[in-house]
């Protein structure tokens, strides 16, 4: 297998110029400045209302459901991604702000839009790998919120959790009914569209 394959020349043209533009965004210094991180309600709240959050959230839902098809299977993977973000929090919180994060944050938006495009013809190989390194670029989301947390950090963790399961899994029964490559083109404008805004 060359990992070369994941990023194949068949991505379209709107994932390539994400890319670029990406690339070419400033990055802002915190991850979410305006919104609160100190309670049970915001952390409900900011997976819905952190766009770049609800984007990942849910096209890593759909992500898993192409991947695997048996339930049990799905479930442990969305059981993964919601551990790294959970654990990103705590590491965030013990080991302050990290270089980069913010970056990875943006490019986690672009790594899930390619690996949708390709999920469909990938090999399992690729498919698992794609799936890993979403579940890790996961984990910077939640380490973003471990930096700026401040308060009843343990609940705004456990509602920002329960929020993010919920939208995962909503992203995973969409999925259904939306079985196609060209998802990835949805997801792919509107992270464009969030990073030109944010």
């Amino acid at each position: 297998m060359k990992p070369s394959k994941f990023f194949s020349p068949n991505l379209s043209p709107l994932l390539s110029l994400f890319a670029v533009a990406a690339m070419a965004l400033p990055v802002s210094a915190h991850a979410h400045p305006g919104h609160e991180h100190s309670s049970f309600f915001s952390g409900l709240v900011h997976p819905i209302t952190g766009v770049d959050h609800l984007i990942m959230l849910l096209a890593f839902g759909a992500l898993v459901f192409f991947t695997v098809k048996k339930t049990s299977a799905q479930l442990s993977l969305l059981a993964a991604a919601l551990i790294a973000m959970v654990g990103g929090v705590a590491a965030g919180l013990n080991f302050g702000e990290l270089g980069g994060i913010e970056g990875a944050i943006a490019a986690s938006l672009l790594v899930v839009s390619a690996a949708l495009w390709q999920v469909f013809t990938a090999s399992k190989q690729v498919k698992s790998m794609a799936v890993a390194v979403c579940v890790a670029l996961i984990f910077c989301h939640g380490y973003a919120h471990g930096v700026e947390a401040t308060g009843n950090v343990s609940m705004f963790a456990v509602a920002m959790a329960i929020s993010a399961s919920a939208l995962m899994l909503l992203g995973n029964r969409l999925a259904a009914f939306a079985s196609s490559r060209w998802i990835s083109a949805g997801v792919a404008f509107a992270s464009l569209v969030y990073l030109l805004v944010a």
